[in-house]
């Protein structure tokens, strides 16, 4: 192979394995630099080892051999390590190493951005279980709608009369009705209500204000911020909510307790942050800079926002000594039962839906051979 074509290919496999350093490859990537750094190995000769370890001594590509020779470079250039792994991990994350750095512990700014991974793994489970299984069953729900509108009760009417059908045989005929007339209508109208419904998660918020912005501007956005708020009592906008405030909670305490103040902090949340949120962060940002305390900063933002008793308990706590300890302690335990909220509705969900696909079921078993019955008698 000409050098050329092999020079090429070698940095189109670069790049693709590099794209391939998602959750699981930067938890494998931190916690092999805290293993080596808690020995008290340089920085650099962590990375190196660690990008040895992972590539076979340079046999074969790997994500995590990848970043860290990628940073292990710009560190011998000069470069912090927060800056080498600008382009590698997420601005929070980053934010913490940047920390770490300052600070002199990095081995905890690892171990924070490790927690704060999992966890985020842990949420998308929780939010996969909540929608896989349901949405299953109701596709199943409606393939067999679609069976007993198309087949099974037209083939019955042509046996009997369907205007003398009573109780369970007269109700799948009028179901059958409605699915054949309205269903196909019924079933765009709820694909796209979801659908819209989950794109404008992130985007559905007032619009940025200036103080030239004019007045119809204002009252629209003042107008979409109710309605969030007022729909965020109901799934799926609640869902999003409690999992984004806890989340949001969680980063401020890893933040303050690293040493970075509160405005700092707000500052770096709002990098790259969704449009909703960067709303929610920036009015908080607004009430911290004018000199409220972060309880009372997240009470006058008036979007409730991670949620009304949070901000009690954040108002008190944010008077009190010891303020990043308490917020961590306090977001944790949140954390805690916003996961096991969300656990519960996903449970819900799903036995629901089971319910109502084995109603369904029995519904058309009795309705078979209810109209069996009548069938034999008309004979």
């Amino acid at each position: 192979m000409p050098s050329d074509l092999r020079g090429m290919f070698t940095r189109w496999a670069e790049t693709f394995y590099a794209k391939q350093f998602g959750k699981n490859e930067r938890i494998q990537f931190y916690e092999s630099l805290m293993g080596i750094l808690e020995d008290g190995v340089s920085l650099e000769d962590a990375l190196h080892t660690v990008a040895r370890a992972f590539s076979d001594n340079g046999q074969k590509l790997h994500p995590v051999s990848l970043a860290c020779r990628d940073i292990a470079q710009a560190v011998k250039g000069g470069k912090s390590l927060s800056i080498s792994c600008e382009r590698w991990v997420p601005y929070d994350e980053n934010s913490l190493i940047a920390c770490g750095e300052s600070t002199g512990n990095l081995v905890q700014a690892f171990r924070d951005c490790v927690r704060i991974i999992e966890i985020r793994q842990r949420i998308g489970k929780l939010v996969a279980s909540a929608t896989v299984f349901p949405s299953v069953v109701w596709g199943v729900m409606a393939a067999l709608l679609y069976v007993i509108a198309m087949w099974m009760v037209p083939s019955m009417t042509r046996r009997s009369n369907p205007d003398a059908w009573t109780g369970v045989p007269a109700f799948l005929y009028a179901l059958s009705n409605f699915v054949t007339h309205y269903g196909l209508i019924t079933l765009i109208a709820i694909v796209v209500f979801i659908l819209i419904s989950i794109a404008t998660l992130p985007v559905f918020c007032g619009f940025q204000i200036t103080a030239t912005s004019p007045t119809w501007k204002l009252q629209l956005t003042q107008a979409m911020q109710t309605l969030r708020v007022r729909a965020e009592t109901l799934p799926p906008w609640s869902v999003y909510k409690a999992l984004h405030g806890s989340i949001f909670l969680l980063n401020m305490a890893v933040m303050l307790r690293s040493g970075i103040n509160q405005l700092d902090a707000l500052n770096t949340l709002q990098r790259n942050a969704s449009p909703w949120l960067k709303e929610r962060l920036s009015a908080i940002h607004y009430g911290v800079s004018a000199g409220k305390n972060f309880g009372t900063a997240l009470k006058l933002a008036g979007h409730e926002f991670p949620d009304p008793m949070a901000m009690h308990f954040l108002e008190v706590l944010a008077i009190r000594k010891g303020f990043a300890e308490s917020m961590e302690r306090f977001s944790n335990r949140w954390l805690e039962q916003t996961l096991e909220r969300v656990e519960a509705i996903a449970k819900s969900l799903i036995g629901v839906s089971s319910m109502a696909m084995g109603i369904m079921m029995i519904l058309v078993v009795i309705g078979i051979f209810q109209l069996a019955s009548t069938v034999t008698e008309t004979l």
